[in-house]
């Protein structure tokens, strides 16, 4: 069985019908079942996300890319891809974006990968650094009415956090990732630049460390800021967002983010200081 968060769905019965056989044989293996985030997408939703990132005039904006539509240049001025409308697998009914642990460099993402051909599935995504991005190959089936929300195992239901809801956050300590709902690996640091303009903030492995383990849960609550607690400080909460950490001061802010499952770490004040200088 695959979960599916409230708001996502597959109507194709074959691309349903394949991701929950596989989702099942990994369950079977002892891995967690797969978790949908972002499944189908309607035209008009294609339609959104493709005005959001894409701009005939880009001006002085950074330019990730172009794609041509309509017979004219488009410019592509967010750091993730977006398929011209009518071609995106999504829109397709084949595609689905998973949590974690599907959605990064895990052992169970590469058994899954290792079994996935066996439904007509690949991870596709890996093609272009998205790896939460899986796509299913096979008949369609019947195009009907979507799986329910929450599958089997969601007895609430959950916000969504669709792909263009990344927070971003760059570390360092032996690699490069963007954290935000997703871990993406990157080459190097000038490519993590590239990204939103985003600060790399260098820090120590063991810092590194913990806050990947902050956003290692399988939630879509992942995509909420980082609360930071410092263990020798002076109490201070830190929330870090969109590459920064600033100080949290409102408590009504803190139960809230609390209340939606924000994830947490707990560092050193040198770690946070460090993290400040970045």
């Amino acid at each position: 069985m695959t979960r599916y968060v409230d708001g996502s769905y597959n109507r194709a019965s074959g691309t349903r019908d394949a991701f929950g056989g596989l989702s099942a044989q990994l369950v079977r293996e002892g891995y967690p079942e797969m978790t949908v985030i972002s499944g189908d997408r309607e035209p008009a939703d294609q339609l959104k996300i493709w005005y959001e990132r894409m701009t005939l005039t880009p001006g002085n904006r950074k330019v990730y890319g172009t794609e041509r539509w309509q017979g004219k240049t488009w410019y592509r001025i967010h750091p993730i891809k977006v398929g011209v409308p009518e071609t995106s697998n999504h829109e397709k009914r084949r595609a689905n974006d998973l949590a974690y642990p599907y959605n990064s460099d895990t052992p169970a993402h590469r058994r899954a990968q290792k079994l996935a051909p066996n439904y007509g599935i690949t991870c596709e995504g890996m093609g272009f650094r998205e790896w939460w991005h899986w796509t299913h190959w096979g008949p369609l089936g019947t195009i009907g009415a979507p799986a329910s929300a929450g599958g089997a195992s969601s007895a609430t239901p959950e916000p969504v956090w669709k792909d263009d809801d990344m927070a971003t956050l760059v570390t360092g300590g032996g690699q490069n990732l963007i954290v935000g709902g997703k871990l993406i690996p990157l080459a190097g640091a000038a490519e993590v630049q590239a990204v939103k303009g985003a600060q790399v903030l260098e820090v120590a492995p063991s810092t590194h460390y913990n806050i990947i383990q902050a956003f290692a849960r399988d939630s879509v609550n992942a995509a909420l800021p980082v609360l930071v607690y410092s263990r020798d400080g002076n109490g201070t909460v830190w929330m870090l967002t969109d590459g920064k950490l600033e100080a949290l001061v409102d408590p009504t802010t803190l139960a809230t983010l609390h209340a939606q499952g924000a994830a947490s770490v707990t560092l050193s004040q040198a770690e946070v200081d460090n993290l400040l200088k970045g």
